[in-house]
């Protein structure tokens, strides 16, 4: 096992050998019985920081934050559900407008417009808004 392993194993499994890999403890025994004093400095800073982590303790929650989270979570979102109730009914409502206008125009751009020249012709009844509704080339 090379240096820089026992320093990454000491540093994620700590000070505790028993709780590093199995296939990594007989290495890591090994560099200990080495003699080499830098080993031991690891797994000595390693079983610092596993003693703090341990000694840490979290405060319990105040009753007061407890009841605020509780009040917080029990309200209705009534006003968000209108909200949201009307932005769709807007939505709809915008477009049903745009296909509305669309359509004006699509109507508007193919159906003749009428002038001094070029009367508008009555259409018959199986001609549509694209039929070809204007005077003849040869009329013009």
């Amino acid at each position: 096992m090379s240096a820089e392993r026992f320093a990454a194993l000491a540093d994620a499994y700590g000070g505790d050998l028993r709780r590093w890999p199995v296939g990594d403890r007989s290495g890591a025994e090994a560099l200990l019985g080495s003699g080499d004093p830098a080993f031991a400095l690891l797994l000595d800073r390693a079983d610092r920081l596993d003693a703090w982590l341990e000694d840490y303790r979290v405060a319990a929650p105040s009753s007061d934050l407890a009841a605020r989270i509780m009040s917080a979570a029990s309200r209705p979102r009534i006003m968000w559900r209108r909200t949201r109730l009307w932005w769709s009914g807007l939505g709809l409502a915008g477009v049903g407008l745009a296909g509305a206008l669309a359509g004006s125009l699509a109507i508007s751009v193919a159906l003749p417009v009428s002038s001094d020249r070029h009367p508008t012709i009555l259409a018959d009844e199986q001609m549509t808004a694209f039929d070809d509704a204007g005077p003849a080339e040869s009329d013009l």
